[in-house]
């Protein structure tokens, strides 16, 4: 007799707890946390479980750091009077790409910023300095028209590298942000956006892009130059940071 009992016993358990579980509700970071209470008080190791992915919740931070970083640069344009000449979009890893036309911060042939550029590189890189953990890479680029001269510049990739160079440079200063953290590149008049063979073409030529960046990783970008657009794998494994020259080939 007492087998019915019992059996009665864990019907109705069973039956509680099921109707608990249908009136409550529970977020993914409620879930989480409990979890690792949970991991905490049996001594799980976290590199063995598969509910709480650090790389995936670090991927995420990156992305909300980024989208408020949007937000906050796209704002300030606004009140400028430059949402129309500076343009903020998403790149394929999730990053930040600020493309500024040359007319805002250089003279023709100069790498010395004009005074009117300094209040933009001051606000964008206190945003910029809010962001933990990023690449910026600085891509200088020119037109195809050859040097003055007169001009202190060997050619254009050498005009191109120091503008690079002074924007990464006041973007440091004004964000407090560590200038290993930043890389230069020359492109020169290598990737033009336009024909060099119009005055418009060679304006919209002449730019300085930023590419801002959270950790990446190595084996996400393989399986991105391979063509395979789905999950990684391993959904455990660390995150291998890659510097943004090694996404050249990506891009």
């Amino acid at each position: 007799m007492w087998i019915v009992t019992f059996s009665d016993l864990m019907s109705l358990l069973l039956t509680f707890f099921v109707l608990l579980l249908s009136f409550s509700t529970i977020t993914e970071e409620e879930f989480n946390e409990a979890m690792m209470s949970l991991q905490g008080a049996l001594g799980v190791m976290p590199q063995f479980t598969s509910v709480i992915d650090q790389s995936q919740r670090r991927s995420r931070g990156a992305k909300e750091d980024s989208q408020k970083a949007a937000r906050q640069l796209r704002r300030m344009l606004q009140v400028k009077g430059l949402e129309k000449q500076v343009k903020i979009e998403y790149d394929a890893f999730g990053g930040l790409k600020i493309s500024l036309p040359n007319a805002v911060l250089f003279e023709p042939g100069s790498a010395t910023l004009q005074p009117d550029a300094y209040p933009l590189m001051e606000d964008m890189g206190e945003v910029l300095g809010e962001m933990p953990e990023t690449f910026i890479e600085v891509r200088g680029h020119t037109d195809s028209s050859p040097l003055n001269t007169a001009s202190s510049f060997r050619d254009n990739y050498d005009l191109s590298y120091f503008r690079a160079y002074e924007v990464a440079n006041r973007l440091a200063q004004a964000g407090g942000i560590p200038r290993e953290q930043f890389e230069m590149v020359a492109c020169g008049s290598s990737q033009p956006m336009a024909s060099n063979e119009t005055e418009s073409g060679r304006m919209a030529n002449r730019r300085v892009e930023i590419y801002v960046r959270g950790l990446v990783d190595a084996q996400r970008l393989r399986g991105l130059e391979s063509g395979d657009y789905g999950e990684a794998a391993e959904p455990n494994r660390v995150i291998d940071p890659i510097a943004p020259a090694e996404l050249d080939g990506l891009r």
